[in-house]
């Protein structure tokens, strides 16, 4: 064609001027644009849940982007530097990647040497609602212990103190932190768990050191340290700094978390605040081994592990306390001896608990006493404030037994009322775990419902001589300082866990 005729015709009109492939844009282009950004918000919706969220390359658009990358990296390593030009001028391989991504609208970033953190990962949803359903079951125990431990105490509190209500008083004070203290945790920023989860880790440790040496000795055992005119007990402070370093730890080395290498070196972590409890708290120890050994097999370690690793160590400790009842200390080796000594107590209350009435002035005279509460009780009890147990008959019925107390007055029915408000409050806290937001989040949840369920469970059965007699509290309910502030604090992390609920923001979506 001639030259002239094809500049002619390029100028006759603005429809002729496209080729024949490309047509001018019309109404249901817009349409369709406005369908697909429509289908992705459905599949994705925290994706779009924030309008100034730009949109995401989709699968065509970033393999283009990957073979432009490609492309050009290759050309910037194998290409020689121009004759004349000076090799510091060159582009090279990451500048050309950036430049890339600038001009096709890509989202690259540069690899670091490190993975990151948790905490600077972590994207949250939108924050709902706190779980009510959580809270109501929290605020019922609270209640309910409130009004138990008032009338498990008078008695005691009249006769040794002079004031009936004392122990009313102080428990009213305890659960008014305790409130303020859920309040608090529930409304901090997650991120600052994980970020500051070895530093928890380390100050219970210390204060856990500082309670061999410095602690103050309460019926026998050294598990405080005298803070003011405060009794605090580091062994609770340990249960929740176990829960979060675990999460954390499980949480970074989720690539290799079935590896023996990493099974091993959590256990490292988890055994040396078990150990330094157990020296004089073994049932504290017990719950914090528990709750490190749940978050790591949930979190995936193998159980292969569990089996090769835990439970030749669970059976030698149970060799330790048994061996004392089958061998007099006294034919033993003198070393072997020694340790065997430290285990004794824990074999007699064994040995009572096998037989309570045998040793009903002894060691087996609380388990006998709390029995005599259980069984008086009937259906519905004596009513409320007409125990007879509590009389002088059981030491602190205000503390550990106060199950027993439960049962005496209210019955087996009010003791299966609080055991089914511990299940619904379970059952709240398996209902976070597995609808939290990420992963460190769930691990936590679930080591944070786990202590209190076991300790729950622990508590009833030492009341009904179903395990043998621990110093374990029952949660919510059983009169003390430390323990009531650091479980608020667990609740009031597990409300700002569910604040975050993934299931609650997929069903607004």
């Amino acid at each position: 064609m001639p030259r002239s005729t094809r500049g002619k015709r390029a100028a006759s009109g603005p429809s002729s001027s496209y080729p024949d492939n490309i047509r001018e844009l019309r109404e249901e282009d817009f349409k369709q644009v406005s369908d697909r950004t429509s289908r992705l918000r459905m599949q994705d919706p925290y994706l779009y849940q924030n309008r100034s969220v730009s949109r995401q390359p989709d699968r065509q658009e970033r393999s283009y982007y990957e073979r432009e990358r490609t492309s050009n990296a290759h050309k910037a390593q194998t290409a020689r530097p121009a004759a004349g030009r000076s090799t510091s001028r060159q582009k090279t391989a990451p500048q050309r990647t950036q430049n890339v991504g600038r001009r096709t609208g890509a989202i690259l970033t540069k690899q670091k040497s490190r993975p990151k953190r948790p905490w600077e990962t972590m994207i949250l949803p939108k924050r709902k609602e706190s779980n009510f359903q959580l809270i109501s079951c929290v605020v019922i125990l609270l209640l309910f212990g409130l009004i138990m431990v008032t009338s498990s105490s008078y008695y005691y509190a009249y006769t040794a103190l002079g004031d009936s209500m004392y122990f009313f008083r102080r428990q009213a004070m305890w659960i008014v932190v305790g409130l303020l203290t859920m309040f608090i945790f529930a409304h901090i920023p997650i991120k600052w768990l994980s970020r500051f989860a070895w530093a928890v880790y380390f100050i219970a440790l210390f204060f856990q050191l500082a309670v061999l040496f410095v602690g103050t000795e309460v019926n026998g055992s050294t598990r405080w340290i005298q803070v003011g005119p405060v009794n605090f007990q580091p062994s609770e402070l340990s249960k929740l700094a176990m829960a979060i370093i675990m999460a954390y730890l499980v949480e970074i080395h989720k690539g290799e978390i079935g590896r023996l290498r990493t099974f091993l070196k959590l256990l490292c972590v988890l055994g040396l605040p078990t150990i330094l409890v157990a020296v004089e708290n073994l049932s504290s120890a017990v719950i914090i081994a528990f709750i490190g050994l749940l978050i790591m097999y949930i979190g995936g370690c193998k159980p292969r592990h569990f089996i090769g690793i835990v439970l030749p160590l669970a059976a030698i400790l149970i060799l330790l306390i048994w061996l004392p009842l089958l061998v007099p200390v006294e034919s033993m080796p003198s070393g072997l001896g020694k340790i065997l000594n430290k285990f004794m107590y824990r074999s007699m209350r064994i040995k009572a608990w096998l037989d309570p009435f045998k040793y009903a002035l002894g060691d087996g005279y609380q388990t006998v006493q709390s029995l005599y509460a259980v069984g008086s009780g009937g259906f519905f009890g004596r009513g409320l404030g007409q125990s007879i147990q509590k009389l002088g008959y059981i030491p602190e019925a205000y503390n550990d037994i106060i199950f027993a107390i439960i049962c005496e007055e209210l019955g087996w029915f009010g003791a299966f009322v609080v055991i089914m408000i511990f299940a619904m409050f379970a059952w709240n806290g398996i209902r976070i775990s597995l609808y939290a937001p990420d992963r460190f989040t769930s691990l936590l949840a679930a080591g944070l419902v786990g202590q209190i369920v076991l300790q729950a469970i622990l508590n009833i059965g030492v009341n009904t001589n179903s395990i043998p007699p621990t110093g374990v509290s029952l949660p919510f309910i059983s009169y003390g300082g430390s323990s009531m502030f650091f479980l608020m604090a667990s609740v009031g992390i597990l409300l700002d866990i569910s604040a975050y609920n993934r299931q609650t923001d997929t069903k607004a979506a």
